[in-house]
């Protein structure tokens, strides 16, 4: 590999600016889905108010930078530090983590999946000419059941990470 692209991937793994010890990639990606649910928030009332192209660019974009930061957690955790690692280094018992770990992954998996559905749904509507509409108040109860998930994988995974390197 590029020797360019090896520093850059060395230097998120150094400690990151949340002064917790934590590598600059979780920092980076726990701010991120702290912020997320707010974003969302905004996006929502875009829609309320009439910008529906404010409102449809946020969520496509919000959305596939989830996927991303996704990624980039998949790969350090997979092929740099590993899960295992970062237990080794907190004091809270590694099955209260675990469980929480498994609760995170559980909702964020169902609300990804909604949330993806949720925009193909919405796009296809829009092509139709049914949203807004005929399907406005189905879409309507689909992006609530969305934030939920998304405000619960952003609660879970502020407590993961207090739990691995504010305990």
């Amino acid at each position: 590999m590029n020797e360019t692209f090896l520093l850059k991937i060395d230097m998120l793994t150094k400690v990151g600016f949340l002064d917790t010890g934590a590598p600059l990639y979780l920092d980076l990606i726990v701010s991120f889905l702290a912020l997320l649910p707010f974003i969302i928030i905004f996006a929502i009332l875009s829609a309320a108010k009439g910008s529906l192209r404010t409102h449809k660019f946020i969520q496509t974009l919000f959305f596939f930078l989830t996927l991303l930061t996704l990624t980039i957690f998949s790969y350090f955790i997979h092929y740099q530090d590993g899960f295992t690692l970062l237990l080794q280094k907190n004091i809270i018992d590694s099955t209260q983590v675990n469980i929480l770990l498994f609760i995170h992954i559980t909702i964020a998996f169902i609300t990804l999946i909604l949330w993806m559905f949720t925009l193909i749904y919405a796009l296809q509507d829009r092509r139709r000419r049914a949203l807004p509409g005929v399907y406005s108040g189905s879409h309507r109860k689909s992006g609530k059941r969305v934030f939920l998930g998304i405000f619960l994988t952003s609660l879970s995974s502020i407590g993961i990470y207090w739990m691995l390197f504010m305990a």
